[in-house]
This record gives C-alpha cells, structure tokens and sequence, in this order.
C-alpha cells in the first residue's frame, strides 16, 4: 500500500476549503463596507452588468468564479471514485486498514457532494470513474436523489468502517487530519438535519440526527475530547499550536508557501505591523453590526462580558503596541494569528514564519463539538440534557445561562444565538438559515435596517431596496456558466438565474 494513496483524496481539501466559509457574508453575519451596497454585498444576485456576486472570502465570486467551487469540488468526488475503483486490486497489510481507507474516501466524497448539493442544488451523481463522453450524457438529479443516492449511503459506509483512532497504511497510529468515526456520525447527522429542513424538508430524518448527535456527544465526554474547559482554553483553540486537539474534524494548514489557510488573507483588512509584517489584503469585511453589539457588551469595568470576543471579532475597543486604536470596522480574526493575539495568550511571535499570504498555518475547522451540542438542541427543544449543553456553552463563554423556565420558542431563540456566537465566521450561519427557511426574512430585514437610520428613516436607498433581490431562490448558486456551456442542453440553470 503506497503512502500517498490517501494524500491524492486529502490534499484537495487543504486548497479548496475553507470554501465553506466563503458563503458566510450571505448571511446576517458579515457586512462589507460602510453602505452595504457595493458589489461585494450582492449576496449572489444579479446586478446591472450581469454578474452573480457571491460574497467571497476563497474564490466565489463573479459569475462564473463558482465554478472554482464546482471544479474542486467535483475533483475530490473523481479522486474518491478512482481510489475506490481500485481497492480491490491492492493489496493491504490489514483488511482494518482497507475498511478504514474506503471509509475515508466514501467520508471526503460525501462532503464533497455535501456542499456542492447545498451550493448548486439539482447537480449530476457520478460515483464511478467516467470518461469525458460518458461524462457529457450525465444530467442533473434532483438535490433529494443526491442526498439519498449519494451522500447518506456513503456516510452510513463510512460509520460502519471509520474508527476513533485511524491507522496509517503502515498499521501505526496515523497522524492527524484523517476523517474518524465521530466525524462520520457528526457530518451524517448534519446531513439528515439538512434533509430534514429546507428545501427536502423531510421531518423523519430528525430523529436520526438527534441519535447520531448523542452518541458523538457522549463519547466526547466519556473520552474528555473536543472541549475547552474554560474561556481562557477556548480563546487557545484559535492559535496553530492547539491544531488537532478540539475540532472533530479539520482541514490541516501548515505555515509554507501554498500550504496556509487561505482564508486569513482575504478576510482581513489592512493593518499596521503591530499585527504582522504581511501587507494584507484590504477586504473591508465587517461583523455585522447587531452581532458584534452582542459580542461587545461590557461589564461595569469596561470588560467584555463575552469570554469569546477578543479572540474572534476585532474591534476598535483596542489599541496596538503603541496606543494607537484601530480605526476601522469589527472584523473576524480567529483564523488570523497577529502578533498582539498571540502575545496576549502567552505565545511566541511566529510573524517571521508568515512569508506571505498562503503561510498562515492555522487549521480550519469543518465539524466541531460545539456545532453539534448545538444542533442536538434545536432538534430536541428545552429537554434537561439540551438546557445543560447549551449552559455548559454559556458559562465557558461567561454569558447568561438557559432560564429555568423558558418556552420552546424562547430556547430556540437562545440555541439560534448561541449558533452565531460560537461558531462565527465558520461558514455555518448561511447554511442555518436555509435549512431553517428563514433566509428571505433574515436577509430583507438585513438590508432594511442597514438602510435606515436609528429611526427606521431609510437613510441609504441604495441599501435599503437591496431587500428586493433576496428572493426564495437566493438559497443556490447558479450553475456556473463554464459549465452551462460545455454541452448544449444538458444542464438545465437553477431558476431566477436564466
């Protein structure tokens, strides 16, 4: 078994996420620049020259910038074809180590599939190698035939072969950055919350989710994995160093050339060398006003009230090295390891590492615990084990915990909250949102109040009609135009895009 046959499946990943997170500024998460109604705060609607903006933070941009997400995509779905087309004719050291592989394949296959469902919709299912003609006569299915023919019995596969502890081909405890079983039952359970609201919205498959959800959080209690004690743990979650130790599953980066997180480059805006010696890129990317309100209530001593702030949204409540305030809008700096955050939680200073913009070397995160605490909470309502979950999230943070008596109604706005807190700029709120069906109302409420003044007066036209493009089929990317030209018919494009 050759060392590299599970690389030729992973190493796509490191280039192609966190594309997950490039659908986060369609949401009521990010906000760009001062009027909103540039180009960038499009939100994938159609302006006057005829683009489709997606609001990029990786490469989803203009019209036909989605098809980067396609193509990637798409390759890591025909690399797990051949991979699988060929175990049969390879011989392993361990039918446990073979299991294992498939299950690993079928895992990166399915996610893969996963996000081009949720981006595109009514895509074409290819689990086989194809050549190019063979290629040219597949149409698109139906999003429910990708989930059912796809994507669950891959994941079902993969839970039945994956293990908590992977091996290598040699049989040695492998190193890190491989799919596990508690990846497999998070990401399947995620898939059947999906199913089960829109657009498939099929009600049964919460159940499911709800048992796939317990298991992985009892295991990562009975095991002590994947959670941060305290605060002060938490903030640490967010520096290289601790890569590995608290995320189910994430995309591994590491600090070489076009080997980084992409994703820190273009989110964060410029800055002075107290953050880094990097010229960065400018991207006015803001945390929307209401959230960054939230994270940035203070106590009567001026200090934050939310354990989370400092170390994901930046503000212009500091100041650098020499005193001097930062001027400009709150942005997210999770992913982004300056000098001042690394400082400030007791590390050394790996500036002189970051040559350039493809050297960040923090992981991106896909599954983490606390996603799915969260997501077994909305399923389930205000049961005593989902109030304990969601105050175990609440008290670590330093926040107001679950009341004794609140309604179902109440609990789901306080999970709905939490969502946003805790798992800001993962590209997770977007993806909330539709399956929630509440994207349309979320965004035009959105627009309208970014467009009014602090009495409701609309201040910023420009802004304010923006409302009117959010439609019920903003939920999908349009089929990308590269694609649509290939071959005469055999795709149709997703409606409001024609």
């Amino acid at each position: 078994m050759k060392k590299n046959t599970f690389l030729i499946l992973s190493l796509l990943l490191l280039y192609l996420y966190p594309l997950s997170a490039s659908v986060e500024i369609r949401s009521n998460k990010l906000t760009t620049g001062d009027g909103l109604a540039n180009n960038s705060t499009r939100y994938m609607m159609q302006d006057s020259k005829g683009f489709i903006w997606l609001g990029t933070l990786n490469g989803l941009s203009y019209y036909d910038g989605n098809s980067f997400a396609w193509n990637d995509l798409y390759e890591i779905v025909a690399r797990a074809n051949m991979f699988l087309s060929k175990t049969d004719g390879v011989t392993f050291s361990d039918e446990k180590i073979k299991n294992q592989f498939i299950g690993e394949a079928k895992f990166l296959r399915a996610l893969a599939y996963f996000d081009l469902v949720r981006y595109f919709g009514h895509i074409p299912i290819v689990l086989e190698p194809v050549s190019v003609n063979e290629a040219m006569t597949i149409k698109q299915s139906k999003q429910v035939d990708v989930y059912e023919t796809a994507i669950v019995p891959d994941l079902e596969d993969a839970v039945r072969k994956l293990v908590d502890t992977p091996l290598n081909y040699q049989g040695n405890n492998a190193s890190a950055g491989r799919a596990t079983l508690a990846a497999a039952k998070s990401l399947l359970g995620r898939v059947y919350l999906t199913m089960a609201g829109y657009p498939v919205q099929d009600e049964s498959k919460k159940a499911l989710a709800e048992q796939l959800f317990s298991e992985v959080i009892d295991y990562a209690r009975a095991n002590n994995k994947y959670w941060a004690q305290t605060g002060d743990e938490w903030q640490k979650v967010w520096i290289s160093d601790n890569d590995n130790k608290y995320h189910i599953f994430e995309i591994q980066y590491i600090a070489s050339k076009n080997y980084g997180n992409p994703m820190v480059f273009n989110s964060v805006p410029q800055v002075n060398d107290s953050y880094t010696k990097l010229e960065m890129s400018g991207n006015r990317i803001w945390c929307e006003a209401r959230l960054a309100g939230r994270f940035k209530l203070m106590d009567t001593e001026g200090v934050s009230l939310d354990i989370r702030c400092p170390s994901t949204i930046y503000t212009d409540d500091f100041v650098d090295d020499d005193g001097v305030p930062y001027t400009g809008g709150p942005f997210f700096q999770k992913f982004f390891e300056h000098k001042m955050k690394r400082k400030m939680l007791g590390y050394e200073d790996i500036d002189a590492q970051i040559a350039d913009r493809t050297y960040f070397p923090i992981n991106y995160p896909i599954i983490r615990l606390e996603d799915v605490m969260l997501m077994y909470a909305e399923i389930v309502g205000p049961t005593d084990k989902a109030k304990s979950l969601v105050d175990d999230i609440c008290e670590r943070a330093g926040v107001p915990t679950v009341p004794d008596h609140v309604t179902p109604e109440e609990f789901a706005e306080i999970v709905d909250w939490q969502r946003r807190l805790e798992l800001a700029s993962e590209g997770i709120r977007w993806h909330d949102l539709v399956r929630q069906n509440r994207y349309v109302e979320v965004l035009q409420e959105m627009f309208k109040f970014n467009g009014s003044d602090e009495n409701g007066v609309i201040s910023k036209p420009e802004t304010y009609e923006l409302y009117k493009l959010v439609t019920k089929d903003s939920y999908i990317y349009p089929i990308p135009d590269s694609q649509m030209k290939v071959k005469e018919g055999l795709y149709e494009q997703n409606k409001g895009y024609n």
